[in-house]
């Protein structure tokens, strides 16, 4: 039992993570997400509506859009463009989220490639909201080729995800802004 309990822990402890960057079964491209990284700070970012999906119906949020722009653009971490432009995500809804995540990204990045972008990098958020609330939250950076370079899904398992107690897209967006900050704000080249 002391054994379980203890693999339990480490369990927790790293689902905990927040999220799937380079790894994630390989969606990031791992020399794409070194370059981004290295970029931070001194790089530019199309910020897209971001992707409300509540089971097949599927709303765009440009205030989401605005909220991460805004706090890419204040922690100087890109020079950000909001964009009104709707990303379709054709995928439909599933338990598996990283499934989800993996389809989501290659939609996102056909429709870079198909409407080409005018900075270095293109970001997309997705929010998974059901019934019962918000289940997930996705985040996708591409570059201008359409390669995903970084990538992130935060649900119950995360525990940004359970402190932002998440009922709408404003607090997903909150929730991200947030986490976004977090992840590149130290890692800005010259910090």
């Amino acid at each position: 039992m002391l054994i379980r309990a203890r693999f339990m822990n480490v369990l927790v402890i790293g689902l905990s993570l927040p999220v799937c960057t380079a790894g994630c079964g390989g969606i990031a491209n791992q020399e794409g997400n070194r370059l981004f990284m290295q970029r931070l700070g001194r790089t530019s970012v199309t910020v897209f509506p971001a992707a409300v999906r509540r089971g097949a119906t599927m709303s765009h949020d440009r205030h989401a859009a605005t909220t991460i722009g805004a706090a890419l653009s204040d922690a100087s971490i890109a020079e950000v463009t909001v964009s009104d432009e709707r990303v379709s995500i054709k995928g439909p809804w599933r338990m598996n989220q990283a499934k989800m995540l993996r389809e989501s990204a290659a939609d996102f990045a056909a429709h870079v490639r198909e409407h080409p972008i005018e900075t270095d990098y293109a970001l997309l958020s997705e929010y998974l909201i059901g019934g019962g609330g918000v289940g997930g939250v996705h985040c996708y950076i591409l570059d201008a080729d359409g390669t995903v370079v970084w990538a992130g899904l935060w649900n119950s398992h995360h525990e940004a995800f359970t402190e932002a107690n998440l009922r709408t897209p404003d607090d997903c967006a909150a929730m991200l802004a947030k986490v976004l900050r977090s992840e590149f704000g130290g890692t800005r080249q010259g910090e």
